[in-house]
Order: C-alpha cells, then structure tokens, then sequence
C-alpha cells in the first residue's frame, strides 16, 4: 500500500475511529510506553473497568496495573502536542498475560500539519517503547479478529523482525 493510500485511510471521516493494536506487550514495556505516551496526551480521564478514575499518571497506571492480576484501564486523553488532539487509551490485562495496548482516535481530531510522516514517527515510539512484534492499524470493526493482518479494515500490519 503506497503512502497516499495510506494517508486516505488515516483521514477518511466516515464516522468510525481508527484503531492502533499492539500485539500484548510485557509490564517493563508498558511503563516505558505509559511514561513516554502520557507526556502528550496529560489531559483527560482513566476509568477502571468498573468505572473508577485512576489517577492520570504514569506511576499510578502502572501502580494500578501492578496490584491487580487482570483488569483494564481506558479513558479519553486530549493533547496539544502530538498528531491528534484526542484519542481513547485501552489498557487491558486477562490474569497472568501480557497487557494489550490499543489507542483509537477519530479523523476530524488530527491536527491541522497532520502528515502521515508524523504519524508514522509517533507510532514509531510507541511500538519501539512497548517492545512487541506486530502493530495493526485500522479501521474500527468490532467483528475483528484479534491479531488478524488480513481482517477486515486493517490498512497497515508490520512485523518486527
């Protein structure tokens, strides 16, 4: 898939969100990636799965996450530095697993320099901090099948070799 292809992708408002999945990564990655990614989206609300705020920070994330064998954290985070404005974090945890990372955003919330180069860079540093194998991206299909680069709506796969 070329660049414009992808750029399309990206930005086509069709109503949906645009999914970025990380394979599940280890607990040391996900503190690196929660340190790095809650430097720019500082603004908002997490939410435990029974709908109690945990306290926006890095250290009480992972606090949060250290203290509980399975449980998941999601929330709406706002940024004034980053390719999007807003974007919604999962953190999610099944007991003695890896913890699966997904950060969606809407297309009318990219920046008004969006390139596909600056979203390439930040998702770059995302994937590099959480240290796992495969990223997808695409569009929102709650019919997905987990992990699947062939599923319906996903625009972009890669592989770390």
């Amino acid at each position: 898939m070329n660049e414009a292809e992808i750029l399309e992708y990206l930005t086509d408002s069709d109503g949906s969100t645009r999914d970025i999945t990380f394979t599940p990564a280890a607990l040391d990655c996900v503190e690196v990636f929660t340190k790095l990614f809650l430097e720019a989206f500082n603004n908002g609300e997490l939410l435990d799965q029974d709908g109690e705020i945990v306290e926006l920070s890095a250290e009480s994330v992972m606090s949060y996450i250290k203290a509980r064998e399975e449980g998941c954290i999601h929330g709406q985070l706002k940024s004034s530095d980053s390719f999007v404005s807003q974007v919604h974090l999962f953190l999610d945890w099944p007991e003695d697993e890896k913890i699966a990372v997904e950060i969606s955003y809407f297309p009318n919330d990219l920046c008004g320099e969006f390139t596909t180069s600056l979203f390439f860079e930040t998702l770059n540093k995302w994937w590099n901090a959480l240290q796992t194998n495969e990223v997808f991206v695409r569009y929102e299909n709650a019919s997905w099948e987990f992990y699947n680069p062939k599923g319906l709506g996903v625009f972009y796969h890669a592989v770390k070799a």
